[in-house]
């Protein structure tokens, strides 16, 4: 969205080069005095990397430094896992040049309701409201009455969310480790997300397609993200359903090394 209404953007890039992490003194080299906005997805999606508290303190110290706002992209909050990162300050509680973005979607489990959050300067909220009079002006009253619902019984949704974490993030490690000699990932720090790196004789998005149109299996293509022999994985489902869905593609997977090594025995013989 930045590009296309003219601006000049730098990508602050999170991958296996910086081994899943946030680097903070890569973002100080992308930092000029021209520098407005700086966009942080933290937990980060499709990696689920995080800013930890101090790195994220001296994020908002660098915007600080350029006079440029930060804007905090949190729909991953409260998404914690075990042994985990612990979460850092939303941006706007830092000071005046954090805006901080939100969402039932991801947290809360409620994308339908097409209901999110902005806070920032009472000068920001008052220009968002402005042009929200132009865009959707107010949203439907029963989603907003099941989104203060759920916002009133956040903790026993947050409670229920990180049962559900614990359990596929420990049938998620089993999983990975009985297929360590094609698979790694390292797994989220905060969120619901982690790449997957594969060595597969398959490009992401074939192998995406395979998964979901042979196997009803949906895990993002890597080079969607920029992240090619890599799939992304989400730890948020139904324990049931994802354990049934790991074994499905357990059984795509062996499917294409065995398809591999028949080539392989034909090309031999």
């Amino acid at each position: 969205m930045p590009r296309a209404i003219g601006c000049d953007v730098s990508l602050w890039h999170v991958g296996p080069e910086t081994n899943y992490q946030y680097d903070v003194d890569a973002l100080e080299r992308l930092l000029t005095p021209r520098t407005k906005v700086i966009v942080v997805n933290t937990p980060h999606n499709p990696t689920g990397a995080m800013l930890s508290p101090a790195d994220a303190s001296r994020v908002y110290a660098l915007a600080e430094s350029v006079g440029a706002t930060i804007i905090g992209d949190e729909a991953y909050r409260w998404l914690a896992v075990p042994d985990g990162a612990p979460f850092a300050p939303p941006f706007v509680d830092m000071g005046p040049h954090g805006i901080s973005v939100g969402t039932l979607s991801k947290p809360f489990g409620l994308p339908g309701l097409r209901i999110g959050w902005i806070a920032g300067s009472p000068d920001l909220v008052r220009r968002c409201w402005s042009y929200r009079d132009y865009v959707s002006l107010s949203p439907g009253k029963l989603n907003d009455a099941l989104a203060q619902l759920a916002m009133t019984h956040r903790e026993r949704i947050i409670a229920r969310n990180h049962a559900i974490i614990s359990a596929n993030l420990a049938v998620a490690r089993q999983w990975m480790s009985e297929r360590r000699d094609f698979l790694s990932w390292t797994p989220p720090r905060g969120g619901l997300l982690a790449l997957i790196k594969y060595d597969l004789p398959m490009d992401s998005l074939s192998l995406a397609d395979h998964l979901a149109l042979d196997y009803s299996v949906m895990l993002a293509p890597g080079s969607a993200f920029g992240y090619e022999n890599h799939l992304r994985l989400g730890i948020g489902q139904d324990p049931t359903v994802f354990e049934q869905g790991l074994a499905q593609a357990s059984a795509c997977f062996e499917n294409v090394i065995a398809r591999q090594t028949k080539v392989s025995s034909a090309r031999a013989r």
